[in-house]
């Protein structure tokens, strides 16, 4: 009988090891199709240079607050999405949010993208359509390029109301984006609310986003065109080339300094890291400010590569120490600032649709400042030792991270 088990055992154990390998290798040659097809290739859409009001909200509970006081308070319509949704009394609340304006007469078109709705269950989504609310998935799974559609994820997080008010930054929805679960802490963010003549533009996103995903051309409404002080432009993007060239430029630009935030410090994009290397080499201070703390598994131990390499060249790394740090932001030289919805890390460099927001004001720049300040001095300076002296389960953490650091 013993026997008999250990057989059935070694042959299950043979028939995962070759599904896995089977899974592997049809992984690779979809992908490289894919690439070779440019399948998911599409050039950026930059937007005019707009005037807007801008606010920036870095509490969830402040930004969730305001966000759903003006969905209650909308009139005509509602477009919004975000990247992911949980399946907590918060997400509740959102969705029971979207029915009633729904029910009351006002267009609704509420989109996830696929992955990231993974928890929206389906009598969420049955009560929804019931409401009359317009529901779909974003970047669905589909052959022949299975597994690329998979990774090709829309990260980008647009809401507009009645075409005077707009919203894009890293919030998404769920009670942990609040500070309120308890494994992962304070919660900080970056997200941006735009009144103004800018709202065109996320709508119009919105628009081409819907389409692309559902072919139904949605409407785009007499948005307000009235001028703000802030003088901003958005950049929708959809390959990774495009945007390392982008930030590339940003950076070689730069006289004085480069600060980056980010949640994820997987800086495998050579085009990226060429640039920051040069703006080094030309006296240009870069700090890098990163997440150890994290909502995601392997992301720490895949930035040691990273941050050993840009301690190697002079640039500083400083570790948020108050909780989760979820915000995408750059500062260059006091002059251009960026918040939107990329990471430093292959996702967002390679497969995901992401867009951002670059400001060009002097002004509204010196009041972000102090911020970022508080966010730099929340943060505990990386040395060598930290990165160097692991235990040997963070060096297998590593190890493993960097065998699949291009999906985190």
């Amino acid at each position: 009988m013993l026997k008999k088990v250990q057989k059935i055992l070694h042959v299950i154990l043979f028939v995962f090891i070759a599904a896995c390998l089977v899974l592997l290798v049809w992984g690779k040659i979809d992908k490289t199709a894919a690439e070779k097809r440019m399948v998911f290739e599409h050039q950026p859409i930059q937007y005019p240079i707009r005037q807007s009001n801008i606010t920036l909200y870095t509490d969830g509970k402040q930004f969730n607050n305001q966000l759903f006081s003006d969905i209650r308070k909308a009139k005509h319509y509602v477009y919004i999405n975000f990247f992911s949704i949980a399946d907590d009394k918060v997400s509740h609340q959102f969705l029971d949010l979207l029915r009633q304006k729904s029910q009351e007469g006002l267009e609704v078109y509420y989109a996830v993208d696929r992955l990231g709705g993974i928890l929206l269950k389906k009598k969420e989504r049955e009560l929804l359509g019931k409401a009359g609310v317009h529901f779909t998935y974003y970047n669905k799974p589909a052959l022949p390029y299975l597994f690329s559609s998979m990774d090709h994820r829309n990260h980008r997080r647009i809401s507009i109301i009645d075409g005077r008010i707009g919203y894009i930054g890293g919030f998404n929805i769920g009670k942990k984006y609040l500070g309120e679960k308890v494994k992962l802490g304070h919660w900080r963010d970056y997200h941006l609310e735009i009144r103004g003549e800018g709202v065109q533009d996320l709508e119009h996103q919105f628009v081409l986003d819907w389409k692309k995903n559902t072919e139904q051309q949605i409407s785009i409404h007499r948005v307000t065109k009235e001028k703000g002080a802030t003088s901003h432009r958005f950049t929708a993007y959809y390959s990774g080339e495009k945007l390392s060239q982008e930030y590339a430029m940003l950076f070689q630009q730069a006289k004085d300094s480069i600060i980056i935030l980010t949640p994820y410090l997987i800086l495998n994009d050579r085009t990226i890291w060429n640039s920051l290397v040069d703006a080094r080499n030309r006296g240009v201070r870069v700090k890098i400010v990163f997440s150890p703390h994290s909502d995601a598994l392997l992301v720490k131990e895949a930035a040691y590569p990273y941050i050993r390499k840009a301690l190697k060249q002079g640039m500083e790394v400083y570790g948020y120490k108050k909780g989760v740090l979820h915000g995408k932001v750059l500062l260059i030289d006091e002059s251009i600032l960026m918040v939107g919805t990329v990471n430093f890390d292959s996702r967002s460099f390679h497969l995901n649709e992401e867009m951002n927001c670059y400001i060009h004001d002097p002004v509204y720049i010196s009041k972000i400042r102090p911020v970022i300040n508080e966010d730099i001095q929340n943060s505990k300076r990386v040395t060598s030792s930290n990165v160097n002296q692991l235990s040997i389960k963070e060096k297998i953490k590593e190890m493993v991270a960097r065998m699949i650091e291009y999906y985190l």
